[in-house]
């Protein structure tokens, strides 16, 4: 790792420190169920962010904003199951 990038990395996260007191950041996790047409389950997804800003939260429906600044959006045909926990 280079000398610029070590200072990168050290400004990146006083930033992420000092944006942490006017913003909640949160883990979230996210799983998905995916059935065949019969009803039986063929595959759980899982995937977990680091957030930093929700835009919007519904049951097959997420909009946020990551830790590393890309926006991403969740859209499901059936309900996904959802766990946040704070980033400390």
């Amino acid at each position: 790792m280079s000398r610029a990038d070590k200072w990168k990395e050290l400004f990146n996260s006083i930033w992420i420190w000092c944006t942490s007191w006017f913003e909640d950041h949160k883990y979230l996790y996210v799983t998905h169920n995916q059935y065949n047409h019969e009803g039986e389950l063929i595959d759980v997804l899982e995937k977990k962010f680091k957030v930093r800003k929700f835009y919007l939260i519904k049951a097959k429906h997420m909009k946020f904003k990551t830790m590393d600044g890309k926006k991403v959006e969740l859209v499901t045909n059936t309900p996904m199951d959802y766990m946040l926990e704070d980033i400390k």
